[in-house]
């Protein structure tokens, strides 16, 4: 997707500009496309919250068509934690700082052995998370 993120304090920012790779309707990006950004940048939180965590639940609301060759910026940010639930929002801002997408994501605490089914090394920035993860 091209998406770069970086993290700014608790908020998760960055940049995309969708091609038509990613086309869905004519010079329109594909709410698949839409979405799979805005749930890269609610995951990116886990960094901030330093808790291994999968998605559970996203719910996106399309709020304008999001244009093919235009940069758009995404902003993701934890609005809460009840348990293993971590409840994650994240936006879709076009040039003109207009809302063209947003989502509320319901992320679920797992241990890190959850990522290890996968067969592949985990990241060493992770090895201090357990402490977050639920018990």
């Amino acid at each position: 997707m091209g998406l770069r993120l970086r993290v700014d304090g608790d908020v998760v920012r960055g940049e995309v500009t969708f091609d038509r790779r990613q086309q869905g309707a004519p010079g329109i990006a594909h709410g698949g496309a839409v979405t799979t950004v805005l749930d890269d940048a609610v995951a990116s939180l886990l960094v901030v919250l330093e808790t291994p965590a999968v998605t559970a639940n996203i719910h996106v609301d399309f709020r304008a068509p999001t244009l093919l060759h235009h940069p758009m910026t995404v902003e993701a940010r934890a609005t809460g934690r009840d348990g293993r639930k971590l409840h994650l929002t994240a936006r879709l801002l076009d040039e003109r700082a207009t809302v063209v997408a947003e989502a509320q994501a319901l992320f679920l605490a797992v241990d890190l052995e959850h990522f290890a089914k996968g067969g592949e090394a985990l990241p060493e920035a992770w090895s201090g998370w357990g402490a977050n993860a639920p018990g």
